[in-house]
């Protein structure tokens, strides 16, 4: 009997992309309850650090483009594992 290829299977179905999506989009909705937060803070001198977040915004930003970029690769190296969407 011939033993047949490994093949990828597709497991994930529409609930559990669902939910996976659900799951990663969630957190973020916080993120306006820590802006929030801090625009109210103030420094010992009574000037506002609101503007302290932005630095934390960029390094979000960074953080999610080089794992675009690492996905982007990933998917150039294995393309069968996207099956084509």
């Amino acid at each position: 009997m011939p033993q047949e290829a490994p093949s990828i299977k597709p497991t994930l179905g529409l609930t559990g992309v669902t939910v996976n999506a659900m799951a990663l989009i969630a957190p973020g909705a916080f993120l306006w309850i820590t802006y929030q937060l801090q625009a109210a803070a103030a420094a010992p001198d009574g000037s506002s650090v609101a503007s302290d977040i932005w630095s934390g915004i960029a390094f979000a930003l960074i953080l999610a483009f080089l794992t675009a970029v690492s996905y982007a690769q990933l998917a150039r190296i294995y393309p069968e594992a996207g099956f084509g969407s």
